[in-house]
């Protein structure tokens, strides 16, 4: 593997001014990630707070056991949280079947990374989290990849439908179905020396989880079993113990969290950005769980609380005695999941998406309303992975990386075949088209004088007219495809390896894909790269 860098523009505006060094830093951030000083001063400024570092150490050991009883650098980094001068780098995603798109293994590699050089840099204990968000109900967003089939992005989804809106945390696995669906997703990748054994390690994976989400960690696990990655899953009710105070505050600060939001929207707009975070009026940013399901809980005055999906009403004291009694009848939404973040561990830096960057842009008041600052805040590491065999053919094309990841092929394929067509036939049909509409026309004006009726009939006649000449320029555009289908078959091949359906190639494409081609060692290459957190898009030779 080799990796080369590419300066390569967002359709993300925000995103891109944040790059750039644009915008107005102190507006949305309490730190500045282009400044040589930020995590030194992040260090500082955590020194002046306390965590409940043997508390959570004990309780990650605990739920951790589950997935790595085998892994000990996973334990030892979770009791190095109990160094009084240890941080964290983390970030997080939805738990993806096989790991979910490509983006959220960027994202883990992005978080080992940089936790391994400011280890070396600050010389304190620098541990690698990833937040799974369990709590989020929408089986539909995780139930699938995809996967190239006859030459085209194929969903494959596991067919089964969740009854209630459950937290994906308390979803169970339907091992039959998920069993089956393996089988399929690993007959379109096609069978090569590694199938099996791969095949063999999901199908233990899938017999050793009950939930969704435990078969995402177990293969999270697997794939960085070296690298002690500390797993955090939002949604179960075992930290619910150690986020009481959390949600208390939230409660007590509740309008202030709501005002905080929309301020900091309109501010957004006012410099011409588009905010991220759709917040129902009156919102109280938490959710309210019942009989399996979770319902938004929304504040009718400061002093009363209602969840309208179940008719309940609630004191704020009532509230909090829920918070104290059964706190796990309670979890977070995207407005208040971030604070309850910085509120449980020491962070270093949030590793964000691109609309992460965005979103968290959009709660700097939030932050300031519970006395928090808000961690610095990192783009991840952005990645596309290239073959051999499509950096041969876009070299044969002629194609540089840059207009093929801005403007995908379409445009490539029809100046190709201008160039090896020795007739252009498209102004050769619109003209004759034009000339048979007036000739055309003048019969059916003729034809009108005799009989005003035959008016529908002649039309459609023109129109099928029309189709025919349409039918004639098709035939031949096909026959010169036909012609010239060895050639077209690699600009189709780049666009399918690069960009699928026009979409970046990290949101479409699963990681085993490449690990099925490439070996079960493949992501512990990608992680040996050198990577610098410098904004340029990183392109992998594989």
């Amino acid at each position: 593997m080799e990796i080369l860098e590419l300066s390569l523009r967002s359709s993300n505006q925000f995103m891109n001014d944040f790059n750039d060094q644009k915008l107005n830093n102190e507006t949305f951030f309490d730190y500045n990630i282009h400044t040589k000083e930020v995590f030194h001063n992040r260090v500082a400024d955590l020194k002046n707070r306390s965590f409940q570092r043997e508390e959570i150490s004990v309780y990650l050991k605990h739920y951790a056991k589950r997935f790595s009883e085998n892994n000990e650098k996973v334990l030892e980094n979770i009791e190095r949280l109990k160094h009084p001068e240890s941080v964290v780098v983390i970030g997080g995603q939805q738990a993806g079947l096989l790991t979910g798109p490509l983006y959220t293994i960027h994202k883990i590699i992005s978080i080992i990374v940089l936790a391994k050089n400011q280890e070396k840099e600050l010389g304190i204990p620098v541990i690698p989290v990833f937040w799974i968000a369990g709590e989020d109900h929408d089986f539909a967003e995780i139930n699938h990849i995809f996967a190239a089939k006859d030459h085209v992005p194929k969903k494959f989804a596991i067919k089964d439908s969740p009854l209630k809106k459950q937290s994906v945390s308390d979803l169970t696995l339907n091992q039959s179905k998920t069993l089956d669906w393996l089988e399929q997703v690993f007959e379109a990748f096609g069978e090569t020396d590694y199938s099996n054994n791969l095949l063999d390690q999901l199908i233990n994976c899938v017999k050793r989880s009950t939930t969704y989400v435990e078969f995402f960690e177990h293969v999270i696990m697997k794939l960085f079993r070296n690298e002690g990655l500390v797993l955090v899953n939002s949604g179960d009710s075992g930290l619910r113990q150690l986020e009481k105070c959390c949600f208390q505050s939230i409660i007590d600060n509740n309008s202030s969290l709501y005002d905080a939001v929309k301020i900091q929207q309109e501010e957004m707009r006012l410099q011409s950005y588009s905010p991220i975070i759709e917040m129902p009026e009156n919102s109280a940013n938490l959710f309210y769980h019942h009989e399996g399901e979770r319902f938004l809980i929304e504040r009718k005055n400061n002093e009363e609380f209602v969840v309208p999906g179940i008719g309940l009403t609630l004191s704020k004291a009532e509230l909090n005695d829920i918070i104290e009694t059964y706190p796990q009848k309670l979890s977070n939404n995207v407005v208040t999941r971030p604070i309850m973040q910085e509120y449980l561990f020491p962070t270093l830096a949030f590793i964000a998406g691109p609309g992460e960057v965005t979103y968290w842009a959009e709660l700097k008041r939030v932050f300031s309303c519970v006395e928090l600052k808000m961690p610095p805040v990192l783009p991840r590491i952005m990645i596309t992975l290239l073959e051999r065999s499509i950096e041969r053919n876009m070299a044969e094309a002629e194609l540089t990386l840059d207009d093929v990841l801005h403007n995908g092929v379409e445009k490539s394929i029809e100046t190709y075949l201008k160039s090896v067509s020795p007739v252009d036939m498209n102004p050769l049909v619109e003209e004759a088209k034009k000339q048979v509409s007036d000739i055309h026309e003048k019969l059916i004006k003729s034809a009108l004088k005799i009989d005003n009726s035959l008016e529908p009939m002649l039309k459609k006649n023109g129109a099928f007219i029309q189709e025919q000449l349409d039918f004639l320029n098709r035939s031949v555009e096909k026959r010169k495809q036909q012609q010239h289908e060895v050639q077209l078959s690699k600009f189709k091949a780049i666009e399918l390896s690069l960009v699928p359906n026009l979409n970046p190639q990290e949101r479409m494409w699963n990681v085993y894909y490449y690990l099925n081609k490439f070996g079960p060692d493949f992501v512990g290459e990608l992680l040996k790269l050198s990577y610098s957190f410098n904004d340029k898009h990183k392109i992998v030779k594989i």
